[in-house]
């Protein structure tokens, strides 16, 4: 049974219904025979654009046989990987090619990127020859692996062996093997969620003819190369570009917009994010207009930003889909002006068949929400590691025997077919705990990322160009990852040299702004604590060592301590580089204090450590599953609403809480994915909703921070909106993450019951005696692991008297007192948690 490019449902469907140019007739197995074939139809065709520098098809495939032929010396070839750590040049182009000519898999490091990150993708890839500007690697602290090396200069390259023993060149010259098209082609590595994907040459180069067939790309044109160095976006650029006789154009200039504007490009592929920026600025249809084809990468465009790249450029926009487990995109969809409200994800690619499965790996129907599962020719060959592959890489329940298929993660359904397409998929939103498929963390084992900071500072060197931060006021500013990331390095580099460090509490007072942000990362980049002020009420008992403000905060001058306003701060005067830990007033370890949270009516600071932040928010990021493609919109005060989007890329709109006309607003003109809310302003918005006509279609998240929610509640949100409601339960001594039912019992008085992921473990309900409770029997509220706050600051009685041991974890661990009644139920084999009030009334109820 061959694959066809067709969405399952319940039954299998006709395949794609256009036909895609194939005017030369090749299709070549490897990469390499396709590049091959690319030099001989026009050797002197421009291959790579540098700036004012510029190499031939010839001039790249002459250079990389040369340096391949050193890389086979050292026992390069099939089923071997080099690394190749350079910077975005000519020279990386011919480093790829030779890797490949050679018949190994080659790597990509982004030399720019944090050392640790570098040295983690090393030790997952394993590779045993380096390509490299740095002699010795040891030079550099991201590339030493201890072992020996061998160096050799070829094509301005040094070659490094990092086997462990000496490999010394082979004697004579040795015959360039070649790759076979079941070899390996290339690695996309992970190394914040530990994992190395291996694609196969016959995967990378179906999905590379299919990409410029399906585009109509090929000599004359010039694709932009912008994407983070060592992503798949990246190498799919690359690809599209070389193995369709086009030309490689690097971008000249500090932002997309003058590398567009300087390079001329005739085809690149953007973000949402990026596409609907570009379009918005005044120069935009100038900026644009030697665009020729755009593709949008991702699964939510919104169809406002199609409608707006319409109005100032006639390039042809297709939405693409896919993940580096399937070497890149294999779903596409021609957008046009019939899709007015909602840009469908499209159909599959040649060769590869789409699945749309319940949780039992059955098909569903039409209209309903399944997993999307993908196989066919272009699968990815797995992980590096057997126990990851078997996770996501499955046998195939519908296909042939012997037949794999993907699990996304992913929640799509199949709308019917459409005019010139058999079928198309519309996304939904991400499976619950996905990331759980991904890597596996070990429960008392560390986080990727020990400090609050670590993943945001990874992505903002892999997506500098990324919009960060919105302000959604005014002119609605806007902070690139790049720039917020110098901007705090800055700003630390100046609170450090006043001597905040570690166990330093600063008082930020700063409205909700991006100069909010920037307060409150240079803090923790300093390695102090942040002591936030909240809807502009004081902490009543404060001992920061410094006040971080802005201009016309004048209310903290109560207190008698420095002040530090940012307007008047010489940033120009620091280096904007990545703090280093000798830059410190000592090293910053995850049990130092992040925050120092004074929560409203509590007259104790409590004290919350990286340690404990980080797990907060990777719990929230394994609820909430959210990625670089949403736009997540911030209104309420808690510092995790900024804090997990811009860990995982996606883009954080800043306001002050609108009311519900304006919010829905905003939620239509950014393209609003995921928004926090209180229960108050999820009522008003869900009363404001019932009067619109078109709804919020691109909400797909509602986070609920605060009381508990009513059954009513619950049934009028879902009444009115699509998105999943989740409800960040805790106070600052806790957090846990709960999920409402969609279809709540009948209101009974009393808050519905909600799901707890793990609860047995992390949520205790039990008597005065510390006895577990009966299901149905009311106890007291625990909540327990590494979540926990390290306690009350400066008053150790009222930490003791909150934070107990607990009886049923590991030595040495505690759990914290709610002062909350809640109770037990069990439906079948789910158990729900209801929350009853307090047990004491002189303690407070969690918000």
């Amino acid at each position: 049974m061959s694959h066809t490019n067709s969405v399952t449902a319940a039954v299998p469907f006709d395949t794609l219904g256009r036909e895609l140019p194939n005017e030369d007739g090749r299709d070549p197995a490897t990469l390499l025979a396709a590049f091959i074939d690319q030099v001989a139809d026009d050797p002197d065709a421009l291959a790579v654009v540098d700036g004012e520098r510029a190499l031939t098809y010839a001039e790249i495939a002459d250079r990389a046989e040369e340096l391949a032929a050193v890389l086979v010396e050292r026992d390069a070839g099939p089923e071997t990987t080099v690394a190749v750590c350079l910077p975005r040049s000519a020279e990386l182009v011919v480093a790829v090619h030779a890797v490949i000519a050679s018949g190994a898999a080659f790597v990509l490091l982004d030399p720019d990127a944090p050392a640790d990150l570098r040295a983690r993708t090393l030790a997952l890839a394993a590779p045993t020859l380096l390509l490299t500007r740095t002699v010795p690697p040891s030079a550099d602290p991201g590339l030493d692996t201890g072992s020996t090396t061998d160096a050799v200069v070829e094509q301005g390259v040094s070659v490094q062996v990092l086997t462990g023993a000496d490999n010394p060149p082979a004697e004579g010259s040795r015959a360039l093997p070649g790759p076979g098209a079941d070899n390996p082609a290339y690695l996309v590595v992970d190394p914040t969620a530990s994992t190395a994907v291996v694609i196969g040459h016959r995967a990378a180069h179906a999905n590379s003819v299919w990409r410029y067939r399906m585009c109509g790309i090929g000599a004359g044109d010039s694709v932009l190369w912008h994407a983070p160095l060592a992503s798949q976006a990246a190498i799919g650029e690359l690809l599209l570009a070389l193995q369709s006789g086009a030309a490689l154009a690097l971008p000249v200039g500090d932002t997309l917009a003058e590398a567009i504007a300087e390079t001329r490009v005739t085809t690149a592929a953007f973000d949402p994010a990026q596409l609907a920026e570009l379009t918005e600025l005044p120069d935009a249809e100038e900026l644009l207009d030697s665009l020729r084809v755009v593709l949008a990468r991702g699964a939510t465009l919104p169809a406002r930003t199609a409608a707006a790249l319409r109005s100032v450029s006639g390039a042809t926009l297709w939405q693409v889909y896919g993940r580096p487990e399937t070497a890149g995109e294999v779903v596409a969809h021609e957008v046009t002006g019939a899709d007015l409200e909602v840009v469908p994800l499209g159909c599959a690619a040649d060769d590869v068949e789409l699945l749309v499965l319940d949780e039992h790996l059955e098909p569903v129907a039409d209209g309903e929400v399944g997993e999307l599962y993908i196989s066919g020719v272009q699968l990815a060959r797995g992980y590096l590691g057997r126990q990851a592959t078997a996770a996501t890489f499955l046998a195939n329940p519908i296909g042939p025997v012997d037949d794999r298929m993907f699990a996304t993660g992913d929640l799509v359904r199949r709308r019917p077919p459409g005019e010139g397409w058999a079928a198309e998929l519309e996304y939904v939103g991400r499976v619950d705990d996905r990331a759980d498929r991904y890597a596996v963390v070990p429960v008392r084992g560390g986080l990727p990322g020990e400090l609050l900071l670590d993943e945001f500072e990874a992505q903002a060197a892999a997506t500098p160009f990324d919009p960060a931060v919105v302000h959604a006021a005014g002119s609605g500013s806007i902070i690139t990852y790049g720039d917020l990331d110098r901007r705090t390095n800055q700003l630390a580099r100046h609170l450090a040299a006043l001597g905040i460090g570690p166990e330093c509490p600063v008082l930020v007072d700063i409205p909700c702004s991006i100069e909010l942000v920037v307060g409150v990362y240079a803090v923790l980049k300093a390695g102090g604590a942040v002591v936030p002020v909240e809807a502009g009420v004081l902490p009543p008992v404060v001992g920061p060592a410094l006040i971080v403000t802005v201009a016309g905060r004048e209310h903290t001058a109560v207190y008698d301590i420095p002040r530090v306003v940012i307007d008047d701060v010489a940033l120009s005067d620091y280096s904007d580089e990545p703090i280093t830990p000798g830059e410190r007033r000592a090293p910053v370890l995850p049990q130092h204090p992040a925050f120092v949270l004074y929560p409203r009516g509590a007259g104790q600071g409590v004290t919350v450590s990286h340690a404990a932040a980080v797990h907060r928010i990777t719990a929230m990021q394994s609820r909430h599953g959210l990625t670089g493609r949403d736009v997540y919109l911030h209104q309420a005060t808690e510092w995790h609403g900024y804090v997990l989007p811009l860990r995982v890329g996606a883009t954080v709109v800043l306001t002050e809480p609108p009311d519900p006309a304006r919010l829905t607003d905003l939620i239509a003109t950014y393209g609003i994915t995921a928004a926090d809310f209180t229960p108050q302003r999820l009522t008003e918005f869900t009363e404001h909703l019932t009067g619109v006509a078109d709804g919020v279609p691109t909400l797909r998240s509602a986070v609920v921070l605060g009381a508990p929610l009513t059954a009513a509640q619950i049934r009028d949100f879902a009444a009115v909106s699509a998105a999943h409601l989740h409800h960040d339960y805790g106070r600052a001594e806790a957090t846990v993450t709960l999920t409402y039912p969609e279809q709540p019992r009948a209101d009974s008085g009393e808050p519905p019951p909600v799901r707890v992921r793990e609860w047995n473990r992390r949520v205790y309900v039990l008597d005065a005696r510390l006895r577990p409770t009966s299901p149905g029997v009311a106890g007291e509220l625990y909540l327990s692991g590494a979540q926990l706050a390290r306690g009350y600051r400066d008053d150790p009685t009222v930490t003791a008297e909150r934070f107990v041991a607990n009886p049923f974890g590991i030595p040495g661990e505690r759990m914290f007192r709610t002062g909350e009644r809640a109770r037990w139920e069990i439906d079948g084999t789910t158990a729900a948690l209801v929350r009853l009030g307090t047990t004491n009334p002189t303690r407070k109820a969690l918000p």
